[in-house]
C-alpha cells in the first residue's frame, strides 16, 4: 500500500473503533448498523488484498501491545453480543463464558490471550446464525482472525487462521474506491446526532479525519 492509503485505512478503522465503543447510541437505527458492517467488511477485504507488502506491515502490526490491545478492545465487543443472546437464551454455560471485559484479555498472559480469544472466537462462529439479530457477522469474526494472525506472527508462531479471499478480481484502489459512497452515507446519517448527542457526533467527525504522515 502507498502511505496515502494507509493513512486512508488508519481513518477508516478509527471511525470503525468510535462506532464499536457506542452502540446503545446507535443500534435503534438499522441502516447504521448495516454501513457499520460495510465498513468492517471493506476494512476486512483491503487488509486480505494487502496480504504482506510491507506498507500494509507498518500500519497492520506496528507491535505486539498495540495489536494486543487492539484485539482486547475488539473481543469486549464480541463478547458482549455473545453475553445477550446467552441472557437472553437462558444458557448458563454461555454466560459464564462469554462475561469477558477488556481489562480480562489484555491482562492474560500472551499464551493465555491466545487460548482465550481462540476459544471465544469458537462460541461465535458455533453461535453466529442465531445471533444476526444481534448485529453478529462473520467480518467481525474474520477481522479479529486476521488481528490474531499478525499477533502470532509478532510472537513467532505461525498464523492460526486462513481467512478465504473474496476480493480476488479487485485492487486495492477499488476497495478504497468502494470506502468514498460508503462514508458519505453514513456521514449523512450520523448528522441526526449533531444536536442530539453533540459528543458522539464530535468525536465521529475527529475520527474521519485523515492524519497525514
Amino acid at each position: 500500500m502507498t502511505q496515502q492509503q494507509i493513512n486512508r485505512l488508519e481513518m477508516f478503522q478509527a471511525t470503525l473503533d468510535h462506532m464499536n465503543t457506542s452502540p446503545e447510541i446507535w443500534n435503534a437505527i438499522p441502516v447504521i448498523g448495516n454501513y457499520k458492517n460495510l465498513l468492517t467488511q471493506l476494512i476486512q477485504d483491503i487488509k486480505v488484498a494487502a496480504g504482506d507488502q510491507e506498507a500494509s506491515r507498518i500500519f497492520l502490526s506496528t507491535s505486539q501491545r498495540q495489536l494486543k490491545k487492539q484485539i482486547s478492545d475488539k473481543m469486549d465487543i464480541l463478547d458482549d453480543i455473545l453475553e445477550s443472546y446467552a441472557l437472553d437464551t437462558d444458557n448458563a454455560e454461555l454466560i459464564g463464558q462469554a462475561a469477558n471485559s477488556y481489562s480480562d484479555y489484555f491482562k492474560l498472559s500472551n499464551e493465555n490471550f491466545e487460548i482465550k480469544v481462540s476459544h471465544v472466537i469458537s462460541l461465535m462462529e458455533t453461535y453466529l446464525e442465531q445471533m444476526a439479530d444481534y448485529g453478529a457477522t462473520t467480518a467481525q469474526i474474520e477481522d479479529v482472525q486476521l488481528d490474531m494472525n499478525l499477533f502470532m506472527e509478532r510472537r513467532g508462531k505461525p498464523r492460526s487462521y486462513k481467512i478465504a479471499s473474496k476480493v480476488a478480481t479487485k485492487s486495492l484502489g477499488d476497495l478504497f474506491k468502494e470506502a468514498t459512497p460508503l462514508l458519505k452515507k453514513l456521514d449523512n446519517v450520523i448528522k441526526r446526532f449533531k444536536r442530539s448527542n453533540i459528543s458522539f457526533y464530535n468525536g465521529y467527525t475527529s475520527a474521519r479525519q485523515i492524519i497525514d504522515k
